[in-house]
């Protein structure tokens, strides 16, 4: 679906800000919501549906628009080769340029990242006191930021190994982002269907808490990485999610259960890329 449908669901046009949006989403919810409209519940949760897809494509696609991405920081002083693609003229940047630009890069991704797990960011009502919001976009911020910066670094090099690192490192960003806007609570314990699949999800998304805590905080506070237990979580949560979307296809929750499933798949890669050799990068 076109974005700009997305932006009319929520009937909102694309000038507006994040907070609008945000602000925009959980009015409708409210109005939507199947306990606000008992006698149209299938017809409520499919406007849920609606809505959750709708703002998910909205966030998703601010956080990925190259038109608001920083300009790529590569013209260094140093060797460099031009070569011919087929259809284009690219230049190739030295791979160990790239190679230390992606450790900055990816450092300042991972101070973000732990910052968010410091403020306890991932709690939505923690999330949106005065005090922390302005923390949680500047997280937002320094990820995109690193994520622009490493897809762009993509343009100058035709190394296998960097797109491997660029590629896995960047889908990681992107679906952790989307994955911090899913909600985690329930609103309602009055239909049956729906608390059965968020209990699931529920138990999924604790066991992805859990590793990804792990990898991004607790291993750097500890001073050690549990790399097994990490892993072990992530393997049991995308067995969960992946149980949710068979059993409750048409639940509500079946957004949230997609989103977190393609962010665990995205962890499970980039541990198995980095950790490897359990050098704790």
């Amino acid at each position: 679906m076109d974005i700009s449908q997305h932006y009319k669901t929520l009937n909102l046009n694309s000038n507006a800000t994040d907070e609008e949006i945000t602000a925009c989403y959980k009015k409708l919810a409210f109005k939507y919501h199947p306990d606000r409209n008992p006698g149209r519940v299938e017809w409520a949760t499919e406007a849920m549906t609606r809505l959750n897809l709708a703002y998910t494509a909205i966030m998703s696609h601010r956080f990925t628009d190259a038109s608001r991405s920083p300009e790529p920081d590569i013209d260094e002083p140093v060797e460099t080769r031009e070569e011919q693609r087929p259809a284009m003229n690219k230049k190739i940047v030295d791979p160990e340029i790239l190679a230390k630009k992606f450790i900055k890069l990816r450092e300042s991704a991972k101070d973000a990242l732990y910052r968010y797990f410091q403020y306890s960011l991932y709690s939505i009502p923690i999330r949106e006191k005065p005090s922390n919001t302005a923390i949680f976009n500047k997280t937002a911020y320094s990820l995109r930021k690193s994520y622009h910066a490493i897809r762009q670094m993509l343009l100058y090099t035709d190394d296998p190994e960097l797109v491997e690192h660029f590629t896995v490192f960047t889908d990681m960003l992107f679906t952790f982002y989307r994955a911090s806007e899913c909600l985690n609570v329930i609103d309602s314990y009055s239909e049956q269907y729906e608390v059965e699949a968020f209990r699931l999800y529920r138990e999924g998304d604790e066991y992805l808490h859990q590793s990804h805590k792990e990898i991004f905080y607790d291993r750097h506070n500890r001073g050690y990485f549990k790399s097994s237990m990490a892993y072990s979580l992530i393997l049991q949560a995308e067995k969960i999610f992946q149980a949710v979307i068979k059993i409750f296809p048409d639940s509500s929750w079946s957004v949230e259960t997609q989103i977190k499933l393609e962010y665990t798949e995205s962890l499970k890669r980039y541990v198995e890329l980095f950790f490897t050799d359990d050098s704790g990068k």
